[in-house]
């Protein structure tokens, strides 16, 4: 396959070149059926699929429901196309998985007594991968193979108003700006972190995710990484953009995790966010008060959702017809989201030429 340049630094969130997808809207479990394996689309929750849902019902439903069973060969069209969409990824997501990726290579790399560079762990992880998901998105490997790195940006370039190059430009500067960030800034805060301190979560592609059960709901919570130092769990998440007050939300969520899957108590747990681009550390703690409002949060959230499935049952889970699904009708967010191609019916209709 032509590569278009020379060094495409574009990762994937998920498929081939990158690992798996951060997305959490299409986890299953495997149950039997007598001698027969058979895939069950389970309720479960997440922070990025709260988010979706809070957005655009519509999305949800494709996501977690319209997609489902796409994979089978005798699958409907839009059941097909659902879930080769709802395996898009965009540049922001691509350049914070290479980033996450590489930082972690650095880590480990100073833990077996070697003196890792930014500039090495980008040649060593980010370009290979980036260049490699580039190569499918831009051949339309996805075509052929559902699971290939599909861009946004390629996909739907009427909304792109970039150029090839300036998209890989962008990605490469932001991937070696969090690199920098890393080696300078946090790096020397990790430097006596051992593996046998370290702890272990489960992520998207290798098993199942890291989760716990809330009232009966599986929840994924997903620590970028985890140690103990001195008895108190220090939890981590790496950020390539901006801060956002919703970030601690999305924190808050693992201490939940900390205390309702290893019993630690909110007064052990030290929470930081890194960003890596821009040099900046926040570190808090949370207490049980705070807990308890995000188990609130978590219950609203449900409630809601089980509003749209037949008698309101999150144990069958079973969607209401996809007409009963809002549409958020936001050009700025339709023009963005991975599902366009299946709802721009309904979208022109209302919106007409603004959305075309």
């Amino acid at each position: 396959m032509k590569r278009s340049a020379s060094f495409l630094p574009i990762p994937g969130c998920a498929l081939s070149a990158l690992g798996a997808s951060s997305k959490l809207g299409v986890l299953f479990f495997v149950v039997y059926d007598g001698d027969m394996a058979k895939l069950v689309n389970t309720f479960s929750w997440s922070h990025s699929a709260s988010g979706d849902f809070e957005n655009c019902r519509r999305k949800r439903y494709w996501s977690k429901y319209g997609a489902w069973g796409g994979w089978e060969r005798d699958a409907t069209s839009e059941c097909k196309t659902a879930y080769r969409l709802n395996k898009m990824t965009n540049r922001f997501c691509l350049y914070g998985i290479a980033a996450e990726d590489a930082v972690m290579w650095m880590l480990k790399e100073v833990q077996a007594g070697r003196n890792p560079t930014q500039e090495k762990a980008f040649d060593t992880v980010a370009r290979p991968a980036l260049r490699l998901a580039w190569d499918e998105s831009k051949g339309k490997a996805w075509e052929r193979f559902p699971k290939a790195a599909c861009l946004h940006e390629h996909y739907y370039p009427q909304f792109n108003n970039m150029t090839d190059r300036e998209i890989m430009e962008q990605i490469a500067n932001v991937v070696k700006g969090c690199l920098k960030g890393f080696e300078e800034k946090v790096l020397p805060r990790l430097a006596d972190v051992t593996p046998e301190m370290e702890v272990q979560v489960g992520v998207v592609g290798k098993g199942d995710p890291e989760h716990f059960f809330f009232e009966g709901v599986k929840i994924y919570a997903i620590p970028d990484y985890v140690f103990v130092r001195d008895g108190v769990w220090h939890i981590l998440d790496w950020k390539s953009g901006a801060a956002k007050d919703i970030h601690r939300e999305q924190v808050g969520l693992y201490a939940l995790w900390a205390w309702e899957k290893h019993q630690i108590p909110p007064e052990k747990v030290v929470l930081s966010l890194e960003y890596l681009q821009h040099g900046e550390h926040q570190t808090f703690t949370v207490s049980s008060e705070d807990l308890e409002g995000v188990r609130d949060r978590i219950r609203e959230s449900v409630q809601d959702m089980s509003q749209y499935l037949v008698d309101s049952d999150i144990q069958k889970n079973l969607a209401l017809p996809k007409p009963e699904w809002d549409m958020c009708y936001e050009p700025g967010l339709c023009k963005s989201c991975e599902f366009f191609q299946l709802c721009q019916p309904e979208l022109k209709d209302v919106l007409g030429d603004e959305i075309a």
